[in-house]
Protein backbone atom coordinates (compact mmCIF):
# COMPACT_ATOMS: atom_id res chain seq x y z
CA UNK A 1 0.00 0.00 0.00
CA UNK A 2 1.10 3.72 -0.57
CA UNK A 3 -0.27 6.73 0.58
CA UNK A 4 1.10 9.74 -0.02
CA UNK A 5 2.84 11.83 2.90
CA UNK A 6 2.47 15.78 1.74
CA UNK A 7 2.50 17.92 4.95
CA UNK A 8 -0.01 20.87 5.00
CA UNK A 9 1.19 24.07 6.75
CA UNK A 10 -0.55 27.46 8.06
CA UNK A 11 1.48 30.10 7.82
CA UNK A 12 -1.14 32.15 10.12
CA UNK A 13 -1.13 29.51 13.51
CA UNK A 14 2.36 27.72 12.59
CA UNK A 15 0.21 24.06 12.78
CA UNK A 16 1.40 21.48 10.45
CA UNK A 17 -0.95 17.88 9.35
CA UNK A 18 -0.09 15.66 6.90
CA UNK A 19 -3.00 15.58 4.10
CA UNK A 20 -3.85 12.36 3.64
CA UNK A 21 -4.86 10.67 7.04
CA UNK A 22 -4.54 6.74 7.59
CA UNK A 23 -7.77 5.19 9.87
CA UNK A 24 -6.63 4.70 13.36
CA UNK A 25 -7.54 1.12 13.64
CA UNK A 26 -5.12 0.43 10.58
CA UNK A 27 -2.13 2.48 12.38
CA UNK A 28 -2.94 0.91 15.80
CA UNK A 29 -4.00 -2.28 15.12
CA UNK A 30 -2.47 -5.86 16.76
CA UNK A 31 0.59 -5.00 14.57
CA UNK A 32 1.48 -1.68 16.50
CA UNK A 33 4.10 -2.98 18.98
CA UNK A 34 5.79 0.14 20.11
CA UNK A 35 6.39 -0.38 23.92
CA UNK A 36 7.46 2.82 26.26
CA UNK A 37 9.32 0.77 28.67
CA UNK A 38 11.32 -1.59 25.74
CA UNK A 39 12.58 2.03 24.53
CA UNK A 40 15.39 3.55 26.31
CA UNK A 41 14.85 6.90 24.40
CA UNK A 42 11.42 6.66 25.51
CA UNK A 43 12.11 6.08 29.50
CA UNK A 44 14.59 9.05 29.47
CA UNK A 45 12.01 10.88 27.79
CA UNK A 46 9.29 10.08 30.66
CA UNK A 47 12.18 11.08 33.15
CA UNK A 48 12.06 14.51 31.03
CA UNK A 49 8.49 14.61 31.76
CA UNK A 50 8.11 13.71 35.30
CA UNK A 51 10.79 16.56 35.58
CA UNK A 52 8.07 18.80 34.49
CA UNK A 53 5.40 17.54 36.39
CA UNK A 54 7.39 17.98 39.73
CA UNK A 55 8.58 21.90 38.31
CA UNK A 56 4.64 22.72 37.77
CA UNK A 57 3.19 20.71 41.04
CA UNK A 58 5.75 19.66 43.03
CA UNK A 59 4.58 17.46 46.32
CA UNK A 60 1.39 18.10 45.34
CA UNK A 61 -1.04 14.95 46.04
CA UNK A 62 -3.93 14.13 43.61
CA UNK A 63 -7.03 12.53 43.68
CA UNK A 64 -6.87 11.22 40.11
CA UNK A 65 -4.48 11.10 37.47
CA UNK A 66 -5.30 10.22 33.94
CA UNK A 67 -2.98 9.16 31.43
CA UNK A 68 -4.40 9.72 27.34
CA UNK A 69 -2.74 7.28 25.47
CA UNK A 70 -1.06 4.86 28.49
CA UNK A 71 0.62 2.95 26.47
CA UNK A 72 2.59 -0.31 28.67
CA UNK A 73 1.43 2.08 32.05
CA UNK A 74 4.94 2.96 31.97
CA UNK A 75 4.25 6.45 33.01
CA UNK A 76 1.31 5.32 35.38
CA UNK A 77 3.28 2.78 37.26
CA UNK A 78 5.91 5.96 38.30
CA UNK A 79 3.20 8.40 39.33
CA UNK A 80 1.62 4.95 41.61
CA UNK A 81 2.41 7.24 44.98
CA UNK A 82 1.07 10.73 43.64
CA UNK A 83 -2.31 9.41 43.01
CA UNK A 84 -5.44 7.79 44.81
CA UNK A 85 -6.91 6.50 41.29
CA UNK A 86 -4.79 6.01 38.19
CA UNK A 87 -6.93 5.44 35.06
CA UNK A 88 -5.48 5.07 31.03
CA UNK A 89 -6.66 5.27 27.67
CA UNK A 90 -4.99 3.67 25.10
CA UNK A 91 -6.61 1.31 22.29
CA UNK A 92 -3.47 -1.24 22.24
CA UNK A 93 -5.30 -2.62 25.81
CA UNK A 94 -8.30 -3.23 23.74
CA UNK A 95 -9.98 -6.93 24.70
CA UNK A 96 -7.23 -7.10 27.02
CA UNK A 97 -7.72 -4.91 30.40
CA UNK A 98 -7.35 -7.70 32.97
CA UNK A 99 -4.06 -8.83 31.47
CA UNK A 100 -2.63 -5.96 33.61
CA UNK A 101 -0.38 -6.88 36.43
CA UNK A 102 -1.34 -3.51 38.83
CA UNK A 103 -5.13 -4.05 38.88
CA UNK A 104 -5.33 -0.65 40.66
CA UNK A 105 -5.23 1.00 37.33
CA UNK A 106 -8.58 1.68 35.62
CA UNK A 107 -7.61 0.86 32.02
CA UNK A 108 -10.26 1.64 28.83
CA UNK A 109 -8.77 0.18 25.95
CA UNK A 110 -10.19 2.11 23.47
CA UNK A 111 -9.65 4.98 21.57
CA UNK A 112 -11.16 8.26 23.91
CA UNK A 113 -13.89 9.03 21.57
CA UNK A 114 -15.23 5.90 22.86
CA UNK A 115 -14.64 6.41 26.47
CA UNK A 116 -17.96 6.98 28.73
CA UNK A 117 -16.09 9.12 31.11
CA UNK A 118 -19.09 8.99 33.65
CA UNK A 119 -17.21 5.69 34.33
CA UNK A 120 -13.95 7.44 35.55
CA UNK A 121 -14.03 7.19 39.58
CA UNK A 122 -13.57 10.70 40.57
CA UNK A 123 -13.00 14.22 38.36
CA UNK A 124 -9.47 14.06 37.29
CA UNK A 125 -6.85 16.19 38.64
CA UNK A 126 -3.85 15.47 36.86
CA UNK A 127 -4.29 14.61 32.97
CA UNK A 128 -0.93 13.95 31.01
CA UNK A 129 -0.69 13.06 27.90
CA UNK A 130 2.85 12.24 26.45
CA UNK A 131 3.10 11.49 22.85
CA UNK A 132 -0.37 10.90 22.14
CA UNK A 133 -1.98 14.14 20.67
CA UNK A 134 -0.26 14.56 17.52
CA UNK A 135 -1.85 10.85 16.85
CA UNK A 136 -5.23 12.35 16.98
CA UNK A 137 -7.14 13.43 14.08
CA UNK A 138 -9.14 16.08 15.94
CA UNK A 139 -7.33 17.23 18.87
CA UNK A 140 -9.24 20.18 19.56
CA UNK A 141 -12.23 18.45 20.42
CA UNK A 142 -10.26 15.60 22.56
CA UNK A 143 -8.83 18.62 24.77
CA UNK A 144 -11.72 20.37 24.91
CA UNK A 145 -13.76 17.50 26.28
CA UNK A 146 -11.14 16.60 29.33
CA UNK A 147 -11.50 20.10 30.21
CA UNK A 148 -14.89 19.36 30.45
CA UNK A 149 -14.55 16.68 32.62
CA UNK A 150 -11.41 17.63 34.64
CA UNK A 151 -11.63 19.17 37.69
CA UNK A 152 -11.81 22.72 37.99
CA UNK A 153 -8.24 22.75 39.67
CA UNK A 154 -6.93 20.57 37.40
CA UNK A 155 -3.16 20.33 35.75
CA UNK A 156 -2.91 19.71 32.34
CA UNK A 157 0.57 18.28 30.80
CA UNK A 158 0.82 17.39 27.30
CA UNK A 159 4.06 16.27 25.17
CA UNK A 160 4.03 16.40 21.98
CA UNK A 161 6.89 16.17 19.01
CA UNK A 162 7.60 19.98 18.75
CA UNK A 163 7.41 21.20 14.80
CA UNK A 164 9.70 24.28 15.98
CA UNK A 165 12.40 21.38 17.00
CA UNK A 166 12.05 19.85 14.01
CA UNK A 167 12.40 22.37 11.47
CA UNK A 168 15.35 24.01 13.81
CA UNK A 169 17.15 20.33 13.78
CA UNK A 170 16.53 19.99 9.96
CA UNK A 171 14.59 16.69 11.40
CA UNK A 172 12.33 16.27 8.32
CA UNK A 173 12.72 12.43 8.57
CA UNK A 174 10.16 12.75 11.70
CA UNK A 175 7.47 13.47 9.40
CA UNK A 176 5.73 10.14 8.88
CA UNK A 177 1.90 8.31 9.03
CA UNK A 178 0.94 8.54 12.48
CA UNK A 179 1.80 12.14 13.41
CA UNK A 180 -1.28 13.86 11.95
CA UNK A 181 -0.60 16.71 13.59
CA UNK A 182 2.59 18.95 13.82
CA UNK A 183 2.27 21.34 16.73
CA UNK A 184 4.65 24.45 17.19
CA UNK A 185 4.33 26.80 20.66
CA UNK A 186 1.94 29.22 18.47
CA UNK A 187 -0.18 26.72 17.38
CA UNK A 188 -0.79 24.75 20.72
CA UNK A 189 -0.96 28.20 22.31
CA UNK A 190 -3.94 28.47 19.44
CA UNK A 191 -5.44 25.47 20.82
CA UNK A 192 -5.53 26.28 24.15
CA UNK A 193 -7.17 29.72 23.51
CA UNK A 194 -10.05 27.53 21.17
CA UNK A 195 -10.13 24.71 24.17
CA UNK A 196 -10.46 27.55 27.41
CA UNK A 197 -6.74 26.74 28.45
CA UNK A 198 -4.15 28.77 30.07
CA UNK A 199 -0.88 28.20 29.87
CA UNK A 200 1.48 27.89 32.63
CA UNK A 201 4.75 26.77 30.99
CA UNK A 202 6.57 25.01 28.12
CA UNK A 203 10.08 22.92 28.33
CA UNK A 204 11.80 21.12 25.32
CA UNK A 205 13.13 18.12 25.18
CA UNK A 206 15.58 18.23 21.52
CA UNK A 207 16.81 14.68 22.21
CA UNK A 208 13.36 12.72 22.11
CA UNK A 209 11.36 13.59 18.81
CA UNK A 210 12.59 17.08 19.58
CA UNK A 211 9.66 17.21 22.17
CA UNK A 212 7.81 20.06 23.50
CA UNK A 213 5.89 19.79 26.83
CA UNK A 214 3.31 22.57 27.36
CA UNK A 215 1.65 22.83 31.12
CA UNK A 216 -1.98 24.23 31.10
CA UNK A 217 -5.00 24.78 33.35
CA UNK A 218 -8.26 25.80 32.72
CA UNK A 219 -8.66 29.37 32.63
CA UNK A 220 -8.79 32.66 29.68
CA UNK A 221 -5.41 32.42 27.16
CA UNK A 222 -2.44 34.97 28.55
CA UNK A 223 0.28 36.15 26.16
CA UNK A 224 3.22 34.30 26.14
CA UNK A 225 5.92 36.02 24.35
CA UNK A 226 8.82 33.24 23.58
CA UNK A 227 7.08 32.44 20.37
CA UNK A 228 8.85 32.18 16.49
CA UNK A 229 6.46 31.88 14.00
CA UNK A 230 7.75 30.25 11.02
CA UNK A 231 7.77 31.66 7.79
CA UNK A 232 6.89 29.14 4.46
CA UNK A 233 9.92 30.06 2.55
CA UNK A 234 12.00 29.20 6.22
CA UNK A 235 10.70 25.68 6.36
CA UNK A 236 11.16 24.85 2.41
CA UNK A 237 15.14 26.21 2.43
CA UNK A 238 15.54 23.91 5.90
CA UNK A 239 13.75 21.19 3.76
CA UNK A 240 15.60 21.51 1.22
CA UNK A 241 18.97 21.43 3.35
CA UNK A 242 17.33 18.56 4.59
CA UNK A 243 17.35 16.78 1.27
CA UNK A 244 21.35 17.75 0.53
CA UNK A 245 22.19 16.09 4.12
CA UNK A 246 20.73 12.80 2.82
CA UNK A 247 21.95 12.41 -0.63
CA UNK A 248 25.13 13.33 0.47
CA UNK A 249 24.83 10.67 2.75
CA UNK A 250 23.32 8.07 0.01
CA UNK A 251 26.77 8.83 -1.69
CA UNK A 252 28.93 7.64 1.01
CA UNK A 253 27.09 4.48 1.21
CA UNK A 254 28.16 3.48 -2.50
CA UNK A 255 31.48 5.04 -1.65
CA UNK A 256 31.97 2.24 0.59
CA UNK A 257 30.03 -1.20 -0.98
CA UNK A 258 33.65 -2.43 -1.77
CA UNK A 259 33.48 -3.34 2.51
CA UNK A 260 31.39 -5.17 4.71
CA UNK A 261 28.78 -2.29 5.14
CA UNK A 262 26.10 -2.55 8.24
CA UNK A 263 23.21 -0.71 9.69
CA UNK A 264 23.22 -0.09 13.68
CA UNK A 265 19.90 0.39 14.89
CA UNK A 266 16.36 -1.44 13.50
CA UNK A 267 14.77 1.89 14.36
CA UNK A 268 10.52 1.08 13.45
CA UNK A 269 11.16 4.61 10.92
CA UNK A 270 13.81 3.15 8.99
CA UNK A 271 12.05 3.25 5.72
CA UNK A 272 11.36 6.94 6.16
CA UNK A 273 14.94 7.34 6.06
CA UNK A 274 15.17 5.20 3.00
CA UNK A 275 12.83 7.22 1.43
CA UNK A 276 14.75 10.35 2.00
CA UNK A 277 17.72 8.65 1.40
CA UNK A 278 16.15 7.05 -1.88
CA UNK A 279 17.61 3.55 -1.05
CA UNK A 280 15.87 0.47 0.16
CA UNK A 281 19.27 -0.30 1.92
CA UNK A 282 19.61 -3.22 -0.01
CA UNK A 283 23.51 -2.84 0.11
CA UNK A 284 23.55 -3.97 4.26
CA UNK A 285 24.86 -7.12 4.77
CA UNK A 286 21.88 -6.15 8.25
CA UNK A 287 20.95 -3.83 10.73
CA UNK A 288 23.23 -4.34 13.94
CA UNK A 289 20.59 -3.85 17.04
CA UNK A 290 21.62 -4.34 20.82
CA UNK A 291 17.89 -6.03 21.79
CA UNK A 292 18.68 -9.89 20.55
CA UNK A 293 14.60 -9.93 20.47
CA UNK A 294 14.94 -8.66 17.06
CA UNK A 295 17.13 -11.43 15.63
CA UNK A 296 15.89 -12.34 12.16
CA UNK A 297 13.10 -9.94 11.61
CA UNK A 298 13.03 -7.14 8.72
CA UNK A 299 10.87 -4.70 7.51
CA UNK A 300 7.59 -5.02 4.99
CA UNK A 301 9.11 -2.52 2.64
CA UNK A 302 12.98 -2.82 3.45
CA UNK A 303 14.93 -5.77 1.68
CA UNK A 304 16.98 -6.16 4.83
CA UNK A 305 17.27 -7.88 7.65
CA UNK A 306 18.01 -7.40 11.94
CA UNK A 307 21.05 -9.13 13.67
CA UNK A 308 21.74 -8.96 17.19
CA UNK A 309 25.26 -6.97 18.16
CA UNK A 310 26.44 -10.22 19.81
CA UNK A 311 26.29 -12.34 16.75
CA UNK A 312 28.29 -9.72 14.18
CA UNK A 313 31.66 -9.92 15.83
CA UNK A 314 34.76 -7.75 14.67
CA UNK A 315 33.82 -4.78 12.35
CA UNK A 316 37.08 -3.17 12.72
CA UNK A 317 37.16 -3.88 8.36
CA UNK A 318 32.89 -2.82 8.28
CA UNK A 319 31.75 0.90 7.31
CA UNK A 320 28.58 1.19 9.45
CA UNK A 321 25.73 4.18 8.96
CA UNK A 322 24.09 4.98 12.11
CA UNK A 323 20.13 3.65 11.08
CA UNK A 324 18.82 4.75 14.63
CA UNK A 325 19.34 8.54 14.08
CA UNK A 326 17.53 9.20 17.24
CA UNK A 327 19.99 6.74 19.46
CA UNK A 328 23.19 8.04 17.49
CA UNK A 329 25.15 9.35 21.12
CA UNK A 330 24.82 5.81 22.56
CA UNK A 331 25.18 3.62 19.25
CA UNK A 332 28.22 6.07 18.74
CA UNK A 333 29.80 5.13 22.17
CA UNK A 334 29.60 1.24 21.03
CA UNK A 335 31.19 1.82 17.78
CA UNK A 336 33.54 4.24 18.88
CA UNK A 337 34.57 1.08 21.46
CA UNK A 338 34.49 -1.71 18.84
CA UNK A 339 36.17 0.72 16.24
CA UNK A 340 34.51 0.26 12.66
CA UNK A 341 36.64 1.31 9.75
CA UNK A 342 34.48 4.29 9.09
CA UNK A 343 31.01 5.31 10.80
CA UNK A 344 28.65 7.16 8.97
CA UNK A 345 25.65 9.62 10.54
CA UNK A 346 23.41 10.84 8.45
CA UNK A 347 22.48 13.90 9.61
CA UNK A 348 24.81 17.07 11.16
CA UNK A 349 23.08 17.74 14.01
CA UNK A 350 22.85 15.28 16.65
Amino acid sequence: MSVDQQLLFCPACGHGQLETLIAPNVLYGSNYCFRTSTSTSARKGTEFFLSVINEVAPERQFRCVLDLGCNDLFLLDLLKDRADFRVGIDPVWENRESDREDQSIQIFGMNFEDVDLQQLPAKPDLIVCRHTLEHIIDPCRVVKALMDIAADDAVFIFEVPGFDGLIQRFRFDQIFHQHAQYFTLASFLKLLEKTGGRHLLHRYNFHDWCGMAVAFVKGPADICKDVKHWTQTEIISRYTNFQKQMSITRELLDFHTGLPLYGYGAAQTLPILGYHMNTDFGQLIAVIDDDDEKDGIGYWNLPVKVVPARKVGDLHDAAVLITAIDNVQPIMKKLLTNRPRHILVPLNII
